[in-house]
C-alpha cells in the first residue's frame, strides 16, 4: 500500500508540474479516494475473514473434542460387549456341562436299572418289578416274597432277592437307597400297634439285612414307613390289596456334582 501512495504522489506531482491545478488533478484526487475506499473495504473483508476463520477454528476444536468423546465411548462399549459376550460364552458352556452331566446321570441310572433287573431275573414279575422313573430306579418287592402276613421277619427267598440287589449296589457306591414299607388298608392286629408300625419295621428289617448280611454301607441307607397312604392299586379288592402290600427300594444317584453345576450356572 505504501508503493501505491508513492505512485499517486508521483502522478500528482507530474500533473501539477505540467498542468497546474487542473481537471487532471481532480481526476487523480478522485482516484486516490477511490483507492482509499477500496483499501478500507478490503481491510474490512480481511477482518471479517479472520473472524470467520477464528469461529471455524473454535467449532473445529469443539467438533474434535466431541469426536474424541464418541470414540472413547465406542471403545468402552466395545470392551463391555466383548466382556458380555465372554460371560455369555461362559454361561453357555456351564449350561452345556450341566446338560451333559444330567444326561450322563440318566444313562447311569438306566444302566443300573438294567443291571438290577438282570440280577433278579429268576424271580417272577408278580414278585419284583424294577422300573426307572424321573431319574430314580424303583425296586418294588411284594410282601409274598418278603414277609408273612402281619410279620416283619424276612423270608428266605426275600433275603436271597436282597442279596442280588446288594451285589449291584456294592458295585455302585455312589447310589443311595431309601427303603419304604407299604401296607394295605386292613388294620393290623396283635403284633404291631398299627400299619405305620408294621410298614416302618419291615423297612428297618430290610435295611439291617442290607447292612449286616450284605455289607451295604449304612450311611447310604434310609428306612421309612408309609402305612396304607401310598397305594398303587385299589384297596377294595383282594388283588389290589396284594399289590399295595410291598416294600420299595428307591435308588437315588449322588446329585452333589449336578447341584454344584446348577449353583454355578444360576449364580452368574
Amino acid at each position: 500500500m505504501k508503493n501505491l501512495a508513492f505512485l499517486v504522489i508521483v502522478i500528482l506531482s507530474a500533473t501539477f508540474v505540467s498542468c497546474g491545478p487542473s481537471k487532471k488533478l481532480r481526476t487523480a484526487m478522485a482516484e486516490v479516494q477511490r483507492l482509499d475506499s477500496t483499501k478500507m473495504a478490503l481491510t474490512a473483508q480481511i477482518g471479517e475473514l479472520q473472524k470467520n476463520v477464528a469461529d471455524l477454528t473454535q467449532k473445529n476444536n469443539a467438533l474434535t473434542q466431541t469426536i474424541n468423546g464418541l470414540n472413547q465411548k465406542n471403545n468402552e462399549l466395545s470392551s463391555s460387549l466383548g466382556s458380555a459376550n465372554s460371560n455369555n460364552l461362559t454361561q453357555q458352556q456351564k449350561l452345556e456341562a450341566l446338560q451333559k452331566s444330567l444326561q450322563n446321570q440318566r444313562s447311569s441310572m438306566e444302566e443300573l436299572r438294567s443291571k438290577i433287573a438282570n440280577a433278579l431275573n429268576k424271580f417272577k414279575s408278580d414278585e419284583i418289578q424294577v422300573t426307572y422313573k424321573d431319574g430314580l430306579v424303583y425296586v418294588s418287592m411284594q410282601d409274598k416274597l418278603l414277609f408273612k402276613t402281619g410279620s416283619a421277619s424276612l423270608d428266605k427267598r426275600g433275603k436271597e432277592a436282597l442279596g442280588s440287589v446288594a451285589a449291584v449296589l456294592n458295585q455302585n457306591p455312589d447310589i443311595r437307597v431309601m427303603v419304604v414299607g407299604n401296607t394295605d388298608s386292613i388294620p393290623i392286629r396283635n403284633t404291631f400297634k398299627d400299619n405305620w408300625s408294621l410298614s416302618t419295621e419291615r423297612a428297618n428289617t430290610i435295611v439291617r439285612i442290607l447292612n449286616d448280611s450284605y455289607l451295604v454301607e449304612p450311611g447310604r441307607l434310609t428306612a421309612a414307613g408309609r402305612s396304607k397312604y401310598s397305594p398303587v392299586s385299589d384297596n377294595s379288592t383282594i388283588e389290589g390289596r396284594a399289590q399295595n402290600r410291598r416294600t420299595d427300594l428307591v435308588l437315588t444317584p449322588d446329585l452333589s456334582k449336578v447341584w454344584d453345576l446348577v449353583n454355578n450356572t444360576s449364580g452368574q
